[in-house]
């Protein structure tokens, strides 16, 4: 027989051997479940030793979890930043990654390209359109070393041919197409046909064809147009405003379409 009654526990985690050895004795208790209580801590006094221990029993399981849990919140979080600032740039790395071990090379289009660009413009646009035959055309077809040609929708398209057949001929048979953007013509349908076709041939030539030139200041929220940015600057170009610095604006115009297209990264 142990008495253990009116002695002084301490309930604490690190005595939960003592409880394990009391729920497994064969020796004879007396009282144990009514007056054998804790003593400190103070908030434990006069509590039941037995019932006020099992807690501890869970005090490792409650630990993971929580580390389990705080894990996982930061690590979603880091997730959740990483992806809103880096995702172009790790898409970029992995698919760049994945090439290089497939052995990919640069492709070359056996189509002779009858037209040095291909331009895409919205011929609504009154403003957009004077500026295309009045100043694109003028710079490009009539002026410097080399004249170029120019594939425009109302002059070298075939009369009676569907609208995509078109498109994909124009696309095709010009070694860029030229995108003559405003803030308004970005969503319109064909702009967004026409553009699924150029980059149609990035992915099936691995031929780059695409050139945007801003009227407007571009909208600095594209993802897509970031990440053009960042791997060929030199194709996204904006009318400036100051008339000193349109000569500039043809000049790096003309660099663009004169560029190889297997080369254009490289700058």
């Amino acid at each position: 027989m142990l008495l253990l009654h009116n002695n002084i526990f301490t309930c604490t985690c690190n005595t939960t051997w003592f409880i394990k050895w009391l729920n497994s004795t064969t020796a004879t208790i007396p009282l144990l479940a009514t007056d054998v209580t804790c003593d400190t801590p103070v908030a434990q006094r006069g509590r039941l030793v037995l019932t006020d221990m099992l807690a501890c029993q869970y005090h490792y399981l409650s630990l993971v979890l929580y580390i389990l849990l705080t894990s996982t919140l930061l690590v979603f979080v880091t997730l959740a930043v990483s992806s809103h600032l880096f995702l172009w740039d790790v898409w970029y790395i992995y698919h760049f990654c994945v090439a290089k071990l497939k052995g990919y090379s640069s492709q070359h289009s056996s189509q002779s390209c009858p037209y040095d660009a291909f331009v895409v413009y919205e011929k609504k646009d009154q403003a957009v359109s004077e500026w295309v035959m009045n100043e694109l055309c003028v710079q490009l077809e009539e002026r410097g070393d080399r004249p170029l040609r120019l594939c425009l929708e109302e002059r070298d398209w075939i009369p009676g041919c569907p609208v995509v057949d078109n498109l994909c001929q124009s696309i095709h048979q010009s070694k860029r197409t030229v995108f003559v953007l405003t803030n308004r013509d970005v969503k319109s349908g064909n702009f967004k046909t026409a553009f699924y076709m150029a980059h149609q041939r990035l992915m099936d030539e691995k031929d780059d064809v695409i050139v945007l030139i801003f009227l407007e200041k571009a909208a600095s929220n594209s993802k897509y147009l970031r990440l053009r940015k960042r791997l060929y600057r030199r194709s996204v170009l904006e009318w400036p405003t100051n008339p000193q610095a349109q000569p500039y604006f043809w000049f790096g115009l003309r660099s663009v379409l004169a560029t190889e297209s297997n080369k254009q990264y490289l700058q």
